[in-house]
């Protein structure tokens, strides 16, 4: 009698599991779908999208909830959406397409994305288009790199800076267009080291006059990257020109 009370108690508890699992599939989930025909390049609007509530049991991970409706307006449709079909996260266009953004690349030039904070980010003031100066330092080889004048060409998934968010937000990376050998440098100071960022005016191509600063510790040496082109040591007791 006791077997057989368990059994039918596990078999009540699987009976029951079934049915909340077909009610949860059942109920209906809303989600973005095409008001309008909405041709290949077209871009998302309210006029042209709607929310629709479908069973959840016919819904994935590539489908749009409603929830997120909002994100669509202004991206673009990659393909054709009929009209009360689903808008599918996989029929957004990206941001930038990998092959468009690579094509910004100048030959002989790399594209380096590395994490940033509010201090390296200038408190998210800095914007594509900007020029900085990183000073590398690398403790256990006891040297200091400056490289000069590199061009930042995205803030986080920005190229234009007209199109990026004037919210004030923090940006988490910075990609920069840097020669195969800056790049190196950069990495391995981001690595094993320390970068200070310098933010300088996009047609400030002028030189800074050598001379000592009195608190700098005389003797370490400290390597000058501009173009690609390493120039000889210098002291770190002496400015390094721009």
């Amino acid at each position: 009698m006791i077997l057989t009370a368990l059994a039918l108690a596990a078999a009540g508890k699987r009976i029951s599991t079934v049915e909340a699992d077909i009610r949860k599939r059942a109920t209906p989930v809303e989600v973005a779908v095409a008001s309008v025909p909405i041709p290949a390049g077209g871009e998302f609007t309210r006029e042209n999208l709607a929310k629709k509530p479908v069973p959840s049991s016919g819904t994935g991970k590539r489908n749009v909830p409603a929830g997120d409706f909002e994100l669509l307006l202004g991206a673009k449709a990659k393909y054709p959406i009929d009209p009360g079909e689903p808008v599918l996260w996989t029929d957004v266009e990206e941001p930038f397409e990998t092959e468009t953004f690579s094509r910004l690349v100048t030959e002989g030039r790399r594209a380096l994305t590395i994490g940033v904070d509010t201090t390296s980010s200038f408190a998210g003031l800095l914007q594509p288009g900007d020029r900085v100066d990183l000073l590398a330092e690398r403790p256990e080889a006891k040297t200091r790199s400056w490289i000069r004048d590199i061009p930042v060409i995205a803030v986080d998934r920005h190229l234009n800076r007209l199109a990026r968010p004037a919210d004030g937000s923090d940006a988490t990376t910075v990609t920069l267009l840097v020669t195969p050998g800056e790049g190196a440098g950069i990495a391995g100071a981001s690595a094993a080291g320390k970068l200070h960022w310098f933010l300088r005016n996009p047609d400030d191509n002028g030189t800074v006059v050598p001379r000592r600063a009195g608190n700098d510790a005389a003797g370490s040496p400290v390597e000058l990257w501009k173009g690609g082109i390493r120039s000889p040591l210098h002291s770190a007791g002496v400015g390094a020109p721009s």
